[in-house]
């Protein structure tokens, strides 16, 4: 039933029409930022995933997520490499120490169970979330590792914000990714999807990432070659 009302019927004073108005107006725009916010979520939520259970890193299967970031176009023939800027001076000692000293034994104990290199991963750990455990960002990645809900559930994980899980999970993704690609195309699927590989597109946000792991990356093995 349409219900037609007459605007300059005697019932409707001045400051009704006015609060009728504004009224109808908020009502527009909530209604648009909602349609807004639901098609973002379904372009987000049409991925393929596997559900439980463990993963099989020998075979081809969909990754979980690819995010939804700015970025920059690398033109064709050119090495999206040359754009990164390495530098170990970023590293500040101490607070590396206190970030991944408490979460040694789990790196230790699944960069050899999955044969990934424990530095690689303590790097992303310090990058992603500065060794806090309980982290959640904006986009709903949680824990160290900042894993994103899809992949814990692709990697058969249940409890991201718990520390050992975390790390599980997130070295496990790791393994499956270096079957795939070299160590920085990994490091650019894993904080903005495959599929940006295969648009040749790297967000911003994704070559800060890489250029922050791999600096960190590379003051580890240096310490640890000084030390000998």
């Amino acid at each position: 039933m349409i219900l037609k009302f007459r605007m300059n019927s005697p019932c409707f004073s001045s400051s009704v029409k006015k609060r009728f108005v504004i009224i109808f107006n908020m009502v527009v725009f909530v209604t648009a930022i909602f349609l807004i916010n639901l098609s973002i979520n379904n372009a987000a939520d049409r991925v393929e995933i596997v559900v439980g259970g463990e993963i099989d890193t020998e075979k081809e299967v969909k990754p979980p997520y690819d995010a939804a970031l700015p970025h920059i176009t690398i033109p064709e023939k050119k090495d999206v490499f040359e754009f990164l800027r390495i530098d170990s001076s970023i590293v500040e000692p101490e607070n590396l120490v206190q970030s991944i000293s408490p979460w040694e034994q789990h790196i230790q104990q699944y960069s050899e169970e999955y044969n990934v290199d424990s530095d690689l991963v303590r790097a992303i750990i310090y990058t992603e979330s500065n060794g806090d455990p309980y982290k959640i960002s904006h986009a709903g990645a949680l824990g160290l590792m900042q894993i994103m809900p899809l992949t814990a559930d692709f990697m058969g994980i249940s409890n991201m914000l718990d520390p050992e899980e975390n790390i599980k999970a997130g070295v496990k993704y790791i393994a499956w990714l270096v079957k795939q690609y070299d160590e920085p195309h990994m490091l650019w699927a894993w904080n903005a999807g495959p599929n940006r590989i295969r648009k040749n597109q790297m967000p911003g946000e994704t070559k800060r990432f890489i250029e922050n792991v791999l600096s960190i990356k590379s003051y580890l093995k240096d310490e640890r070659n000084n030390a000998i």
